[in-house]
């Protein structure tokens, strides 16, 4: 790093600032792995922490980028008693201005017909720094306080996850944080240190102050809107409602009317750069691509919004989401995901911020001929590795380093939740393995009137009687098993040969996993039920949310840290699944499972498929809106009103 930041701009020494770039993150991803474990943690936070500092004061003497003249332009141009909204750089009225120190800075100004862009948090730092002293080494000195001041706010928030000090890492040793924070004097690190002083103060229950903090960086940049509500967290109060607050920071700019956001959106649509998703859809639709883009992005967003319960988990994945489907993707504009990657170290992501050494030679080709060229074939080593390496997080584990949170299991108890279930109860016991790994078979019974008690006893299944619901039985039956896994198996289910063996093999081989399930299939049955088939074991794969027909399995010790089984008369899978995405990730495993396709086999499947994706969907709703989540309409929905 010293090397590249003795080199000066990334421009005039092109191939030696790539190589010097890439081998940045390899050096970063050598510490991560590296980083000695027998330090004392307060030791090892300090060595972090130092080795952050001292990487940003290598680049403090960088030659900036061209953005840093503009915020100080429009700090400057504020003191002087001008809106900057509604005065662009090269406006005669402010002619006056570029005559003396403020000369050079105008000269360095990029898009000087635009007005300001940037919120109006921003335009206050601006002006407040400005007013103190208009100087690039001044600018980034507090660039970089901000910068440290996220680092802090790190510690704690790794601390309270448990997580070890070689992870800050992620964010004090990245080469792409330093370079175009530290380096070149990026405003991003902003709206990063807002949002997690909002999500620290948020994790300790202090909701006004969290609300304003990550209203305060929405008012910094407003990319981060998109975490902002992801942060929050489930339910919804009147003390949430304190984001708002800095709104009121627009009202000494109002005189510029809607100029205040015309210099935004003159940038948004004439501007494009560096993306993926928004070009491949521009070449294909033309100016059809944008709605389209906005609906997709809608719904993955919403996706993430109703299924993925831990908070910080759920603004990863919503700043990830925005982030490809912008028109333009400055390197910089990846600072807003590095924090995160410190407790979600995905290879994609840190690969991606490597590989924007790609868009290098654009930046030397403006400073060379002051003309902004795309090179679109670099697209294709910078993309085609990312989404590869994307995709495979999620078919497995694409985390750099994990820790171990879970010991291995070597029994299992098997739990199967019955009412009246004559029909099936006797081929579902007799598929399950006798002898280790499975210890015990636990039928839970609610109430059955026909020969379903018996049949489990004379399989040699012990038999335990609760309340009717499934996941109040399941619930029950967790109480009483000894297993270190609990399998739960539906009576309509079979399971596959070697399946107990290949929960145990797979849990120890993922020491931060604390459950997971099978794939599925229905018996017999045409497209349709195979269509429903794959749906489920896609959703399961990608999300971890199982359904109770797909043999979900859950370690002893996990169920313990989230209070055992949800005891819900319905909808205890999806809910099992969500409360397990706070302690660790979930496996699939594939083909383990096959299930009768009755439910399909009766009655309209149209009306069979809406009424299942309704309760899903309404469920998960109600849940993220910390609503009532009594599942008895459910179970009357599902199984009919004289179940």
């Amino acid at each position: 790093m010293a090397a590249l930041a003795a080199m000066g701009p990334i421009g005039r020494h092109l191939p030696a600032s790539m190589l010097l770039y890439a081998m940045g993150f390899i050096l970063l991803i050598a510490l991560v792995r590296r980083f000695p474990e027998n330090l004392k943690p307060a030791r090892a936070w300090i060595l972090v922490f130092v080795l952050g500092v001292c990487g940003r004061l290598l680049f403090l003497p960088y030659p900036p980028g061209n953005d840093i003249f503009r915020y100080i332009w429009e700090g400057a141009v504020q003191n002087h008693g001008l809106n900057p909204y509604a005065i662009p750089p090269d406006s005669p009225s402010a002619v006056h201005l570029t005559i003396g120190e403020l000369g050079s800075v105008w000269e360095r100004i990029n898009h000087r017909w635009l007005a300001a862009a940037y919120p109006p948090a921003a335009m206050l730092l601006f002006r407040l720094l400005a007013a103190i002293s208009p100087s690039v080494l001044f600018f980034k000195a507090v660039f970089i306080l901000f910068d440290l001041g996220v680092m802090a706010l790190l510690v704690q928030v790794l601390r309270q996850r448990g997580l070890p000090a070689a992870r800050l890492l992620l964010y004090a040793a990245n080469p792409l944080v330093i370079v175009f924070t530290a380096g070149e004097g990026h405003l991003d690190v902003v709206q990063v240190f807002f949002l997690c002083l909002g999500c620290v103060l948020l994790q300790h229950h202090k909701i006004v102050g969290g609300a304003l903090a990550l209203g305060i960086a929405v008012m910094s940049k407003y990319l981060s809107a998109v975490a902002a509500p992801f942060l929050m967290g489930r339910g919804s109060g009147v003390k949430h409602l304190a984001v708002f607050v800095p709104l009121l920071l627009f009202v000494p700019y109002l005189d510029a009317g809607w100029g205040i956001f015309g210099s935004l959106a003159e940038f948004g649509a004439a501007m494009h750069y560096n993306d993926s998703i928004a070009a491949l859809f521009r070449e294909c639709l033309g100016p059809a691509a944008l709605p389209v883009l906005g609906g997709l992005l809608f719904l993955c967003l919403a996706w993430v919004f109703l299924s993925v319960d831990d908070a910080l988990h759920s603004a990863y994945l919503a700043v990830g989401c925005v982030l490809l489907f912008l028109p333009t993707l400055h390197p910089w504009y990846l600072v807003l995901i590095a924090p995160f990657l410190c407790v979600f170290p995905s290879r994609a992501w840190l690969y991606l911020q490597a590989a924007v050494l790609f868009t290098f030679p654009v930046m030397a080709g403006e400073m060379r001929t002051g003309l902004f060229q795309e090179i679109p074939w670099l697209k294709l080593p910078e993309y085609l590795p990312f989404y590869g390496l994307l995709v495979w997080g999620i078919v497995r584990n694409g985390y750099l380093v994990r820790e171990r949170r879970f010991a291995p299991p070597a029994s299992l108890s098997v739990v199967i939740p019955v009412f009246n279930e004559a029909a099936h109860i006797e081929r579902c016991l007799s598929a399950v393995p006798v002898g280790a790994p499975v210890c015990e078979v636990i039928v839970a019974d609610g109430g059955s009137t026909d020969e379903s008690v018996g049949l489990a006893l004379s399989k040699g299944a012990s038999v335990i009687h609760s309340e009717k619901g499934r996941g109040i039985q399941i619930a029950a039956a967790a109480q009483a098993a000894k297993g270190d896994v609990l399998l739960i198996l539906h009576a309509d289910c079979v399971l596959r040969a070697g399946a107990a063996e290949r929960i145990i093999r797979a849990l120890s081989a993922a020491p931060d996993a604390a459950g997971g399930c099978f794939g599925m299939a229905f018996e017999g049955g045409g497209i349709a039920t195979r269509w429903i088939a794959y749906m489920n074991n896609f959703r399961a794969m990608a999300t971890g949310i199982a359904f109770g027909d797909q043999a979900q399995f859950v370690r002893a010790e996990a169920l313990r840290r989230i209070g055992g089984v949800p005891a819900l008369m319905l909808m205890e899978d999806v809910e099992l699944s969500l409360r397990l995405q706070r302690i660790g990730r979930a496996v699939y495993l594939k083909s383990g499972v096959t299930v009768s396709g009755r439910r399909w086999q009766h009655g309209s499947f149209m009306r069979n498929f809406l009424m299942v994706v309704g309760l899903f969907f309404r469920y998960l709703l109600k849940r993220r809106l910390g609503l009532n989540l009594d599942g008895r309409g459910y179970y009357r929905k599902y199984y009919g009103s004289n179940i």
